[in-house]
């Protein structure tokens, strides 16, 4: 006599569709920035010479921490990539046309953190914990005019020419 296999919920049918279904795919494992850039932003954006260091304009450093956002769940789209940069090239243009000084814009930049945080904090989340990680970090660590337009924003400006590479357009894409 055979025995009829049954599945833990009593219901042969249901039990061979789920052994029907589709193996999930894989995401990768939550990245944090120190795993993928160990000491990001230790000693701040210059060289003991006052010059950008190389690493926060280069490819090998800053190419794998954008496609990380890009694998990211949710992945990082370029529409929402380049909103928080838009809003740091607003400030930027105020301060170059001398509309305003670093003390009037500082809490237009310091808005950014908490615009990652709320988007991050949604449910469903709107951007990866990785890139709320790296507006978090890049605001703490900018303090003055100069940390900023030399410093920040060429770093910024980084990750979105090599987000071009990795990043779908939007979410709906």
């Amino acid at each position: 006599m055979n025995k009829v296999r049954q599945s833990s919920f009593g219901n042969r049918p249901f039990g061979q569709a789920l052994g029907r279904q589709e193996p999930r795919t894989s995401r990768p494992p939550h990245q944090t920035i120190d795993d993928i850039w160990p000491h990001y932003l230790e000693g701040g954006y210059f060289t003991p010479e006052n010059h950008l260091h190389r690493d926060y304009v280069s490819r090998h450093k800053v190419e794998p921490l954008v496609k990380a956002m890009a694998e990211a769940h949710p992945a990082l789209t370029q529409s929402q990539l380049r909103r928080f940069f838009q809003h740091c090239r607003a400030i930027e243009a105020r301060l170059r046309s001398r509309q305003a000084s670093w003390h009037e814009v500082e809490a237009e930049f310091c808005k950014l953190d908490a615009a990652a945080a709320d988007a991050v904090g949604k449910s469903p989340a709107k951007i990866p914990s990785l890139f709320c990680d790296f507006i978090r970090r890049n605001v703490a660590a900018v303090r003055s005019e100069e940390e900023f337009l030399k410093g920040f924003l060429p770093h910024f400006e980084a990750l979105v020419g090599f987000g071009s590479l990795h990043l779908k357009k939007s979410d709906r894409n």
